[in-house]
């Protein structure tokens, strides 16, 4: 199930020193791949949820420190209005001295980073019967070119322009009516838009997919569901057979496997030196684990996809046979050891 802090905010509010740095930021080009990668590095914008793809939310900024840090003060702040305040879990994104920021009930802002003036707001038209979990938040958005992009609470994808806040694409991640919803915040990792699903609740079988973040058109899918086939898909948009995930009916009896949970529904992150993408996966279904026997993959799991393929290279169950509903979808960082020449992805456990 959904995990949410404690800190549910109802305004939001910036630093001086923030603003400050933020107000002279030069005009400049569309989000490109190079900026993502470098997003760490930079710090005159954040382009990326988790300040890169790695997600080590660490910025090289001095500006604020331990001597400096008792001088903040708020310069403003802004309501995300009315009866939809409900919780607010977005980490901004900002470029070219814009911030973009989700809000409860799919909706996305565009403000002025210096002055905090609102610049267009995007309500998303959410049809009766959405069944989203565990609140109707929204994690965040990703950048790209001109375009910012999030997912909503009826499962579709929204990319839109970050100048005017018009409508470019959409496309559906899922059908709502089955359960399917979505609330984490998209990433572009080397080229593709890369997103997951929320629903393991109610029987959704979850995974990861790829995207042209340009156009929203399928480049592959990843289900995370031991049983389910994987595809991609060429130019005109033919879906082709790319592997099944694990072994049918290896760590699942029967036919449960058809709606096995495992959603990821806290989205993933990128490694650039190996090409692997990173996703947790939550709960198993149904919750009633003695009518699931087995391990129940990939269930409350970390698993590796590669970035190009779309297929698995390597997964680790946290909680084989998952009763508790632990899930296995903590933020994944990364980190290289002293010594080391290979990455280590290092996870918080059993924070679902």
């Amino acid at each position: 199930m959904h995990s949410h802090t404690p800190f549910k905010r109802k305004a939001l509010t910036l630093a001086l020193l923030t603003a400050a740095a933020f107000a002279g930021s030069p005009a400049s080009a569309g989000v490109t791949d190079a900026d993502i990668l470098n997003d760490a590095k930079t710090t005159g914008d954040v382009v990326s949820f988790g300040l890169g793809t790695q997600g080590q939310r660490f910025s090289p900024s001095t500006q604020i420190n331990t001597k400096s840090v008792k001088n903040l003060v708020p310069a403003w702040s802004m309501s995300f209005g009315g009866e939809k305040q409900r919780g607010q879990e977005s980490q901004p994104v900002i470029h070219n001295g814009k911030m973009f920021v989700t809000a409860s009930y799919s909706r996305l802002f565009a403000v002025d980073a210096k002055s905090g003036k609102k610049l267009w707001k995007y309500e998303h038209r959410l049809p009766d019967g959405i069944m989203p979990c565990c609140d109707v938040i929204n994690r965040g958005a990703a950048l790209y070119g001109d375009l910012v992009i999030f997912a909503t609470l009826d499962a579709q994808l929204v990319a839109l322009n970050q100048d005017t806040g018009k409508v470019v694409w959409k496309e559906k991640l899922g059908d709502y009516a089955a359960g399917y919803s979505a609330t984490s915040a998209p990433i572009v990792a080397k080229g593709k838009l890369i997103t997951g699903v929320s629903g393991g609740e109610f029987g959704v079988v979850g995974r990861i997919d790829a995207r042209d973040p340009l156009t929203g058109k399928l480049v592959w899918t990843r289900p995370t569901v031991e049983g389910h086939m994987g595809y991609s898909f060429n130019a005109a948009g033919d879906k082709i057979e790319n592997g099944i995930s694990g072994t049918t009916n290896a760590t699942w009896t029967g036919d449960l496997w058809q709606t096995g949970g495992a959603a990821t529904w806290n989205g993933a992150t990128y490694d650039p030196e190996t090409n692997l993408i990173f996703a947790g996966t939550g709960n198993p279904a149904p919750w009633n684990s003695h009518l699931r026997p087995g391990d129940n993959l990939f269930s409350s799991s970390t698993v590796a996809i590669d970035a190009d393929t779309g297929k698995i290279t390597w997964h680790y169950q946290n909680t084989p046979h998952d009763g508790w509903d632990f899930d296995g979808v903590e933020r994944i960082r990364f980190l290289r050891l002293q010594g080391s020449e290979d990455g280590q992805a290092d996870q918080g456990w059993r924070q679902g």
